[in-house]
């Protein structure tokens, strides 16, 4: 089923798991989209929010996204325990994560990147596979290659405080 992006995190961004979705890259504050420029022309240019769909686009990729990383022989291990419940809040606080970071009017209802990953020792590859299943699930909903770099460079400003192993 095609939906469109541009009309679906972006991170968990990170869990985005976000290992990476969980967290927010500025301890909870709410972030510019992506600080896009103003066009020549005086015009707003859309939030990457709005460009990958709005809310409902970005629940589908993070559900999508999120339900990769708990069966993940490798980084799967971080979400053991968690029942029902607890991950179907993990999605809804990488919903508002993604929904914030792209522009959108969604609270952050989570801790910092930081303090959410602290202790793990998530290694870089592990972090790698995390951004593997964001970009796997951005192809299934057919996210625009520009869009899709824009939110996996987004996530890839937590890697500094997510990674402790290298």
């Amino acid at each position: 089923m095609s939906m469109n992006i541009v009309s679906i995190v972006r991170a968990s961004l990170l869990g985005l798991a976000l290992m990476l979705a969980n967290t927010s890259p500025a301890g909870a504050q709410s972030q510019p989209a992506g600080g896009q420029a103003q066009p020549a022309c005086g015009q707003a240019q859309r939030t990457l929010y709005e460009r990958l769909g709005g809310y409902d686009a970005i629940s589908k990729v993070v559900e999508d996204f999120e339900n990769r990383l708990f069966v993940d022989p490798k980084v799967g291990k971080y979400f053991v325990g968690m029942g029902t419940d607890t991950r179907e809040l993990f999605i809804q606080k990488t919903k508002n994560l993604v929904c914030n970071v792209t522009g959108g009017p969604c609270k952050v209802i989570s801790r910092s990147a930081k303090t959410t990953h602290a202790g793990l020792g998530i290694t870089d590859a592990e972090f790698d596979i995390v951004v593997g299943h964001l970009s796997e699930a951005l192809d299934k909903y057919k996210v625009p290659a520009a869009e899709h770099k824009e939110l996996i460079s987004i996530v890839e400003t937590l890697r500094k405080d997510i990674v402790e192993k290298h």
